[in-house]
Parts: C-alpha cells; sequence; structure tokens
C-alpha cells in the first residue's frame, strides 16, 4: 500500500457539496466553514461463502434438500443478507453500502471511523473458519475501503472486533500474538501514523489527529472484553489490559495539556455485561475525569442502536449488573424479543438511576467536567436488522461559534430497507435512505453529556410524552425491521 500516513493529517478538509437528507438540502458557504462531517461504519461482517437462495439454518451457506422444504418451508438468504438470521452479510452488501457513501457523502466527509468485526463468524459446524480466513476478509474488506476514500484522502481510522482475531475473541500480548498485530498493522499501515506504529504493533491501538485539534483514539477494546481469556484484568499492572488504561490516560493528558479535543473508538462498547470488572471501573474513572476533552464515545458490536450513560453512581450499581444478559456467544444475542427485552429493561433502569449533575470544583466555565459518561453505540451494516451507517455533525468554527469547537451536533442515521431490496426483480444497486436525525427525533441540539442526560431523564418520565419517546427510542434500535 502507498504510505500516506505522515502528510495525511495536516492536509485541507475535504470540500462540501449540496448533500441530500431526504430531500435536497444546499449548505451554505458559511455552514461548509463551520460544520464537518465524519463517517460511523461497523460491523461489515463479510462472508465470501454466503450464497443467494441458500438456508438460514446452514448460515446461508448451503441450498435447502427437497425433503427439507416438504417438512418446513424454510428462510432463505436473499441477495443483500438475511434479516434476523444466523447468517454474515454478502460481499454484495459491504460493497454497495460503500459504493452509495461515495455516491452520497465522499466530498462531505473529514474522517471515516471504522469499528471492526469485518470478517465472518464462526457460526457453520460443518465449514469452520481459519485464520487465514478471518486474514483474508479483513484484507478485502481494507481494500474496499481503500478503494472507496484514497482518492479523497480521507482519513480513516480502524478498530479491530472480536471477530477480527483468532480464535474469535482471544487475543494475548505480542509475546504470543504479535503475528497477528502486525498483520494489522501492515494492513492498514496507511492510515496509522508513522510515530504510533511502534505502539499499536505492542497493543493495537494508536492515536492520530484527524483533523487540526481533534485527536481520535483508537482502542484494542478486547483487552479489556471479559470474553478475552488470554490476558489478565486491569488489577495486575503487567496485564496489557493494565498497560492500554496506562497508555490511554497519557493520551489524554497529552490532550489537555496541548488544547486538544478528543473522541474515543472501539468495538466492545465499556459495560458491565461485556468489560472485565476492574478495566470496566478505570475506564469509567478516566473518561469521567477527561470530560472536559472527550467530546465523544464511539462504539459498536451490540448491533442495535442506543447509548450507555453512566454516572460515578450508577458506574457501580448493583441493578445495573448485566451478568444476567447473558453473552452475544451463548446464543445470537438480540434475535430474540426475550433477550432484546432484557436488555431494553437493563437500559431503562440505567437512565433511572443517573443521578443529576453536581457543580464540578476542577472544571472552569470554559472547559467544564462532566459528571456522566456516554457511550454511543451504534448499529451494524450486518443485517441483524436493517443495515445501517451514521454521520455525525460537528462544530468545526474554532471562534465566535455558539458550540466549542468539536461539539458533536447530532447525527444521521441511514439504512437500507432489505425487504425491498431482496424482493424478486428489484434492481439494484442498494440504496440507502434516512432513518432519523437526532435533532428531529429527539429535539437534541447536539450530543453533549448533558443533552444525553435530558434525553434518557424525559424518556423515564411517567407521562405520555416520556412514553412516547421512549417507544420511538425502542423502535429506533432495531433499524426499521419490526416493532417491540
Amino acid at each position: 500500500m502507498i504510505d500516506l500516513a505522515e502528510n495525511q493529517f495536516g492536509m485541507s478538509s475535504v470540500p462540501y457539496s449540496a448533500w441530500h437528507i431526504g430531500q435536497q438540502h444546499h449548505i451554505s458557504a458559511e455552514s461548509k466553514k463551520q460544520h464537518g462531517y465524519f463517517l460511523h461504519i461497523t460491523d461489515m461482517h463479510i462472508d465470501e461463502d454466503y450464497l443467494e437462495g441458500a438456508t438460514s439454518s446452514s448460515s446461508c451457506h448451503r441450498l435447502s434438500h427437497p425433503l427439507q422444504t416438504l417438512k418446513k418451508k424454510p428462510v432463505l438468504a436473499g441477495k443483500y443478507g438475511a434479516v434476523g438470521a444466523q447468517c454474515d452479510a454478502p460481499v454484495i452488501l459491504a460493497q454497495e453500502t460503500l459504493d452509495w457513501i461515495s455516491d452520497n457523502w465522499k466530498d462531505k466527509l473529514d474522517f471515516v471511523i471504522w469499528t471492526g468485526d469485518n470478517a465472518k463468524h464462526d457460526w457453520d459446524k460443518k465449514e469452520k473458519r481459519k485464520r487465514r480466513d478471518v486474514y483474508n476478509l479483513n484484507q478485502r474488506v481494507t481494500d474496499m475501503v481503500l478503494d472507496t476514500f484514497w482518492d479523497a484522502k480521507i482519513p480513516v481510522i480502524p478498530s479491530f472486533g472480536n471477530n477480527d482475531v483468532f480464535p474469535h475473541n482471544q487475543i494475548a500480548g505480542p509475546e504470543v500474538d504479535g503475528d497477528l498485530l502486525s498483520f494489522y498493522e501492515r494492513l492498514w499501515r496507511t492510515w496509522i501514523p508513522s510515530d504510533q506504529r511502534a505502539t499499536f504493533r505492542q497493543g493495537g491501538y494508536f492515536s492520530i489527529q484527524a483533523v487540526p485539534g481533534i485527536q481520535v483514539i483508537t482502542l484494542n477494546s478486547m483487552y479489556f472484553f471479559n470474553r478475552n481469556k488470554a490476558v489478565r484484568n486491569c488489577l495486575h499492572p503487567q496485564s496489557p489490559a493494565a498497560q492500554q488504561m496506562v497508555w490511554l490516560e497519557g493520551q489524554l493528558k497529552k490532550a489537555r495539556h496541548d488544547k486538544h479535543k478528543v473522541y474515543i473508538i472501539g468495538h466492545v462498547p465499556p459495560s458491565p455485561r461485556d468489560y472485565k470488572e476492574s478495566c470496566l471501573t478505570d475506564y469509567l474513572r478516566i473518561t469521567t475525569d477527561f470530560s472536559d476533552v472527550i467530546l465523544g464515545q464511539f462504539f459498536a458490536h451490540m448491533n442495535i442502536d442506543h447509548f450507555l450513560m453512566y454516572g460515578k453512581e450508577t458506574a457501580t450499581s448493583k441493578s445495573l449488573n448485566a451478568t444476567t444478559l447473558g453473552s452475544d456467544d451463548d446464543h445470537h444475542l438480540f434475535h430474540t424479543t426475550r433477550n432484546i427485552n432484557a436488555y431494553v429493561d437493563w437500559l431503562h433502569t440505567m437512565y433511572e438511576e443517573i443521578e443529576p449533575p453536581r457543580e464540578d470544583k476542577h472544571g472552569s466555565p470554559d472547559e467544564p467536567r462532566s459528571p456522566f459518561t456516554v457511550v454511543q453505540v451504534s448499529p451494524s451494516v450486518l443485517p441483524v436488522y436493517n443495515p445501517s451507517i451514521r454521520i455525525y455533525q460537528y462544530e468545526k468554527k474554532q471562534k465566535h461559534s455558539a458550540k466549542p469547537y468539536g461539539t458533536l451536533l447530532g447525527y444521521e442515521q441511514y439504512f437500507a430497507d432489505l425487504s425491498k431490496w431482496n424482493a424478486p426483480h428489484q434492481k439494484g444497486p442498494l440504496q440507502y435512505e434516512l432513518e432519523y436525525s437526532t435533532q428531529e427525533a429527539y429535539g437534541m441540539e447536539d450530543l453533549s453529556a448533558e443533552s444525553y442526560f435530558q434525553l434518557a431523564k424525559a424518556m423515564v418520565e411517567p407521562t405520555p410524552e416520556g412514553a412516547r419517546l421512549w417507544a420511538t427510542y425502542r423502535n429506533h434500535m432495531l433499524v426499521k425491521t419490526h416493532k417491540f
């Protein structure tokens, strides 16, 4: 690959042109200077063995047997995926998703965050995936992403997921998994700054100035993941998990010193369901302490659209212990109403228990600290529900603006309705459409922690308006597939 890492990050921002949200809107020259845009795309899970017309019971790999068809009509794989089935995504879904982004958004984007799980799951017991499959699938998706954004020189900031390692969920430090870490360092070298490559080879994480004044820290969330038995928890100073936490705090101190703002990205979101307890405690302590620096946290993995919110009290609340929710490896989590409802009830309790903000004596009027940690969890391209992507808007004007530089102003979530695109005789290419915007759906002026606190409290109010808002939020979780 050509190495642009050294000259990529001081470049002028990509010019904007007219853009579409349902109807055509024109962006004024002043707005172009004031607002920036970036893409969050995640969980593509491509499967080169996906076969249109195959049965979902075969992980969409094999056609049905005539006797099987007589007994029960099987769920068959559509052209662009099998919504709700235990199948991964056809390559055409990922490719035409990137094509749609290229046609509609590439000339408006400043950078891309790409939060992992590019390889297929290990669902098919007759065709177990191998290490080379994981590498080859990541190579193919990386080539597709590179082809999409390279000519516009748009920085892409990757992280890997629990299905991008082998065996899935398991990754140790460089003394054991140095080959895997080196593979991804070579694969993504185009986008990793030269002074961060040694760090990445040691731990799979790095930091980058995506645009002037905004640092993106991309974490290896696998070291915090409680399903990863290859590393010890954050109580052990020599563990890769603890070392990454020390590195994270150091990066945030440097950003504060340099007066930069920070976005944090990763695959597995921080929660008691998924993180080692000591790592979750440390992570929430650090992100709360540096809330004057951190303006956004972007994760994936769960496939459903939601946000997590922690205060100092709720972070250790026993009522928010999520171990009873099970793991996504126990069953195809969130493909059953029972599991969805349990998780949604847990979120409702989380929002109820968040305490109102208190005055922070350590903050300042210009750089206030929030008592909250907010984690935005984006749904997937993989059609667990309908495929989706997000476009974020942020404050780009450094002087004379109503919001501080880097403030997240909102996002628009786009989806492809596979009930339409999988229909017989439907002609492509695949098109995405607006599902909702945070401003119109929730009335949010920005995506600050304070705005999320107001939304959380409004949704759990025992009033008709609170119930309506909560119903809207719940239905967005499943990306226009069905209501529950």
